[in-house]
């Protein structure tokens, strides 16, 4: 996992300088005695991207090894949002790469997704995997939700990195949005995009039989939002 969050930290910060955002130190790193669990968070800024997150999470026993990271654009720019997380158990792989526009949008649609749908298609097919009700509307012909086996690993990296190369071709040429009624179309896309986070979210409750309710609350308002 760690050689995927270098590659893409180095191609974003080629293509998009980074300022790093200080986090609270006890949200930016969580370590358990005798290495049962360690909990690593980082945010970074951008021009054109309202945030990036990353969470790095090992877990000793169950073994668990996850990245997840998502890319929050400013929504004044024309743009999707860019997310994946995967999940290491002992046995198998949970992955979840997807691209959100707003859905209603035919225009914006045919822009934003129809690139990552050819990536896609270069991929797997991969084994499904049953998405909770409320991703559902967020999920296009370039969404990924699968539990493959492990030796599918390389394979789930090398698609995530072609996925980066287009967003961030399609991010660094983006324009900002003139047309008044479209953008508060896509400001109240990304506003209910992270309230869904908020409300949603079952990994939210996940996490916070690990660390804590309210630990786990602020990780999400604090640093994935």
């Amino acid at each position: 996992m760690d050689d995927l969050f270098n590659h893409v930290l180095s191609q974003c910060s080629a293509a998009l300088p980074l300022d790093e955002v200080a986090l609270p130190p006890e949200l930016a790193r969580i370590r358990y005695p005798f290495g049962a669990l360690e909990l690593v968070c980082r945010n970074w800024r951008a021009e054109r991207l309202h945030k990036i997150y990353s969470m790095r999470m090992k877990v000793r026993i169950p073994q668990l090894n996850i990245l997840g990271m998502a890319f929050h654009t400013e929504p004044c720019f024309d743009a999707p949002i860019f997310q994946f997380d995967l999940t290491c158990t002992k046995k198998k792989i949970i992955a979840y790469i997807n691209v959100c526009t707003v859905m209603g949008d035919a225009a914006a649609c045919e822009k934003h997704l129809k690139p990552f749908e050819q990536v896609a298609r270069r991929y797997g097919p991969f084994q499904p995997f049953k998405m909770p009700e409320w991703m559902q509307t967020y999920r296009t012909a370039c969404t990924l939700y699968s539990d493959p086996g492990l030796n599918l690993l390389d394979d789930l990296k090398a698609c995530i990195k072609d996925y980066l190369a287009v967003y961030l071709t399609m991010l660094t040429a983006a324009e900002k949005i003139s047309d008044p009624k479209r953008l508060e179309s896509v400001e109240r896309f990304h506003a209910n995009f992270k309230n869904d986070l908020l409300t949603k979210d079952r990994s939210q409750i996940m996490l916070g039989k690990v660390i804590g309710k309210e630990k786990a609350g602020r990780i999400f308002h604090e640093v994935l939002t």
